[in-house]
């Protein structure tokens, strides 16, 4: 056979297709699903096999020509949007298309809108004629209104000024006679001022009349108008019968003109209260520093008033400290000084210092009255040789001539007269000159009584001032600073000074006032437990007390936490250690047991678990169980505790056995034991069947006691040295009272429990068999009564299932047998109806939409990220070639600078 011949060119087109046909494919990026069993004969889906890489890219691509496009135009407008009305609506016609059209124009253009719009090329017209072609009748500025300006007539300056130049002027322009004689300057101006009066009086009288013709025209127009309108108040109205409001309505109008709520200051936060109520005792304290001086505020405002005020002060308050002025006064010829001062003792060295009598004004009074005797002993000499002038004179004139004798006797008759007068007017001078001196002596009096009653008050100020308490005080660091402050203070006194030590240090005042109270806080509880030690014990003090360490721990719950717990775990610590030691423990004093009561008021004792609270009740059950009862005082000490732990469970309930057993023992301790026989009541440690103290509360006269009152146990009998007795009649029956008062109480609180029934039979069994307290008085009587009703009740009957095993085994569930199905396919697919079928379809096919939706949105939230981070990169680029651009230029700069900075240094 013969083949055929073949070009070169053919060869190369077929090459050529089958390179575009066939994809050369990486073997690395081909997806195979292995199989885990291989099957003969079995059909592969056509997802077993696939290429990742070339899907891969193909979505890039597309990704390339879609959303890349979109991200790139995003924020370009470049598309014309036709928004014209009904365009966009095939079903509207032209002509409704046009109506609608015309109907918006003519909205947007209304009446009114170019009101303000004044366009250059409209012409404004005023009722129908154009604004440009109306006359101005405005009146121009005339010579009669330069005064009103300010300014100078047009005639004065013509005249005046230029003298009228060529012209003369006559006696008829000038108005009056003719003279030669020109007028001075005065004389002009005052024609100028009589002129502008007259012409602003006759501008006044003109504006008067024209306020007069406008009023009348005014009233005439009211007149007129009236007379065109007719008289509506002629005719009848009609009666309008208005409907009566409903409740609603009165209730709506009552509500309108009710009173509003006035608007009121707001409230002031704790940091305000706290900072205003410290100024107010450091403003107390301020005054009290003034009144133990013997100062008062009359007394700082008179030396305020007083102080000079040079013309330098800043007026900022501030003023040097000067020294004590002290009043200076006198009584019997001796100096007045106040408690504490004394005068300096002279030396024989000093010299002789003149004592002044009299104050500053006195001594001034005092030198202007020897001026004036000096003035008159002057006068005197000066008459006195006018006298001897006169006698020689007289002499010369007898030698002269002797006519004039007459004349010379009439003349010393005269100076003689004038002396006497001279002589009586000194006399009276002195008689003025005694009572003045007199009025200034008992004006001194009432100074210097004055002064003594001043500083008679100064000093009762002072007294009292140093008896009061300081308004500010510091924080105490120790109970030795604190007891120094309560030294021979009373209890209120004391109350006061914590209260204002709280005050002083609030913790929003300063940065460390909350440590400070906190050590005040362990401070106090030290204190506390001082005053329980005292006997007999300070209840009001501890009492008040008890409020402070409240509000103390409210402010800081957690270190106040810490510090009762502290000294809970010292308490505890030596009441072991004495447990311990002796084998018994003792009940611990009475700061320990008010300290347990404190923590009840500080702390609450609902919660379930709490890390003062717990550690408490557990210290409290533990003196209960290992305290034996030996004396009245551990009896009493025992009820406190008892009343402590009703306290503590009232709100919880929480079951209490130590306190049951406790009871139970004490109502033992009541019952009459013969000797050699036990009694078949049960009893729990620390009480004992056969003890020396089986009877502490049984009663030493049955007879009279009936009659004893019942009195609340005082609260001396829990001090270790007690001052009333506890080995009395009186204090059993107490005791026994108080006792079945708590059994009572926990019984009340316990009644609800399933177990309550066998928890107080053996009390009951106790009061019914062996206490039947036939000796006691009428109210204990009653409490065992109440006790053994309230046993009676419901719960002695109640009957209790114990619990035991099924006796017949539970029925086990119904169980079918399975169902099996022969030639059973999991391929094949579940019988149903067509609409069921449907919905799985359409739930199938919605969740696989769903994924790949999801999936092609992350796939394209990835590529986005990646075309983000490649534009930021080239934006990178472009500035950092930027910046290399520009500092290569400096460099080059730079350098050029240099060398011609080199080539001047050499041609230098």
């Amino acid at each position: 056979m013969k083949h055929k011949y073949t070009s070169k060119a053919d060869f190369v087109r077929k090459n050529k297709k089958k390179a575009q046909t066939d994809v050369k494919s990486n073997p690395f990026e081909v997806r195979i699903n292995k199989q885990k069993h291989t099957v003969l004969g079995k059909k592969l889906r056509r997802f077993d096999k696939g290429m990742p890489g070339v899907s891969r890219s193909k979505a890039i691509k597309k990704r390339k020509a879609t959303l890349l496009q979109e991200y790139q135009q995003r924020g370009k407008r470049n598309q014309f949007v036709d928004r014209r009305l009904g365009e966009n609506d095939p079903e509207m016609t032209l002509e409704d298309k046009m109506l609608q059209r015309f109907a918006m124009e003519r909205k947007t253009h209304h009446e009114k809108a170019g009101a303000f719009s004044l366009n250059e090329e409209e012409e404004l017209t005023h009722f129908g004629q154009s604004l440009s072609q109306i006359e101005k009748f405005e009146e121009p500025d005339s010579d009669s209104e330069d005064d009103a300006t300010g300014k100078l007539s047009g005639e004065y300056v013509k005249e005046a000024h230029f003298g009228g130049f060529l012209t003369k002027k006559t006696s008829k322009d000038s108005g009056e006679e003719k003279s030669d004689k020109p007028k001075s300057r005065q004389e002009m101006i005052e024609e100028i001022i009589a002129q502008s009066k007259q012409r602003k009086h006759e501008r006044q009288h003109q504006k008067e009349q024209t306020e007069d013709l406008r009023e009348k025209l005014d009233q005439q127009w009211a007149e007129f108008q009236t007379s065109l309108h007719f008289n509506k108040k002629s005719q009848p109205k009609e009666e309008r019968v208005r409907p009566k409001a409903d409740d609603y309505d009165i209730m709506v109008r009552e509500l309108g003109f009710e009173i509003k709520a006035k608007a009121s200051d707001r409230l002031k936060t704790e940091e305000e209260l706290a900072r205003e109520e410290q100024e107010r005792l450091q403003k107390l304290e301020a005054d009290r520093q003034l009144r133990m001086k013997g100062l008062t505020q009359e007394d700082i405002r008179e030396q305020q008033q007083n102080r000079h005020v040079s013309a330098d002060d800043l007026d900022d308050g501030f003023d040097f400290i000067r020294p004590e002025r002290l009043q200076l006064a006198y009584k019997d010829g001796k100096l007045l000084l106040p408690e504490g001062k004394e005068l300096i003792p002279s030396t024989s060295d000093d010299k002789p210092i003149r004592r002044k009598h009299h104050s500053e004004a006195d001594g001034s009074e005092a030198d202007q009255s020897e001026d004036e005797d000096k003035g008159h002993s002057e006068e005197d000499n000066s008459d006195q040789s006018e006298g001897e002038g006169s006698d020689q004179s007289e002499e010369e004139d007898d030698d002269d001539d002797d006519d004039g004798s007459d004349l010379e006797s009439e003349k010393s008759a005269e100076d003689v007269s004038g002396e006497e007068e001279e002589q009586e007017e000194e006399e009276e001078g002195k008689d003025e000159s005694e009572e003045e001196e007199e009025e200034e002596r008992e004006d001194k009096k009432g100074e210097e009584a004055k002064a003594m009653e001043k500083t008679k008050e100064r000093k009762a100020i002072a007294e009292a001032a140093q008896t009061e308490l300081p308004y500010t005080f510091k924080a105490p660091e120790s109970l030795k600073d604190l007891m120094e402050l309560m030294e021979d203070q009373s209890y209120d006194r004391q109350l006061i000074i914590i209260n204002r030590i709280r005050k002083c240090h609030h913790p929003s005042l300063a940065e460390g006032n909350r440590t400070k109270l906190q050590n005040l806080f362990s401070i106090l509880l030290e204190y506390f437990g001082k005053l329980a030690n005292q006997s007999p014990v300070a209840m009001e003090m501890i009492d008040g007390l008890t409020i402070h360490l409240y509000e103390l721990a409210q402010q800081s719950p957690g270190p106040a936490a810490d510090t009762v717990q502290t000294v809970l775990k010292n308490k505890y610590h030596k009441f072991d250690s004495v447990c311990q030691r002796k084998g018994r423990a003792v009940y611990p004093a009475v700061d320990t047991l008010l300290l347990l009561k404190l923590v009840s008021v500080m702390f609450p004792t609902s919660d379930f678990r709490h890390s003062v609270v717990t550690p408490a009740m557990l210290f409290m059950a533990q003196i209960l169980t290992k305290c034996p009862v030996t004396s009245g005082r551990d009896i009493a000490c025992g009820l406190f505790v008892c009343t402590l732990f009703l306290q503590y469970v009232s709100l919880s309930k929480r079951f209490v056995p130590e306190v049951i057993n406790y009871l139970q023992g004490l109502l033992y301790l009541a019952v009459k034991k013969e000797s050699g026989k036990a009694l078949d009541a049960e009893v729990v440690p620390p009480f004992k069947h056969n003890s020396a103290q089986g009877n502490l509360l049984v009663l030493q006269e049955e007879d009279s006691s009936t009659s004893m009152s019942i009195k609340p146990l005082p609260l001396d009998c829990l001090s270790k040295n007690p001052i009333q007795d506890t080995d009395t009649d009186d204090f059993r029956i107490c005791a026994t009272h108080a006792t079945l008062h708590l059994t009572n109480m926990f019984a009340n609180m316990y009644q609800n429990l399933p177990a309550f029934h066998e928890i107080f039979s053996p009390i009951r069994d106790l009061l019914s068999k062996h206490l039947l307290l036939p000796a006691y008085p009428q109210e204990v009587q009653d409490g065992r009564s109440q006790f053994l009703q309230l046993m009676k009740g419901d719960h002695s009957q109640a009957t209790y299932c114990p619990l035991q095993y099924e006796k017949l085994k539970p029925k086990p569930l119904k169980l079918y047998e399975p169902k099996f199905e022969e030639g059973y396919n999991p391929e094949r697919k579940i019988k149903g109806s067509r609409k069921q079928k449907e919905k799985e379809r359409l739930l199938k096919m919605h969740k696989r939409e769903m994924k790949g939706a999801v999936r092609e949105i992350r796939k394209d939230t990835q590529f986005l990220a990646r075309q983000q981070l490649q534009e930021q990169m080239e934006k990178d680029a472009e500035r950092k070639r930027k910046v290399k651009e520009i500092m290569h230029h400096l460099s080059s700069q730079e350098g050029e600078c240099k060398q011609i900075a080199k080539k001047k240094i050499k041609i230098m």
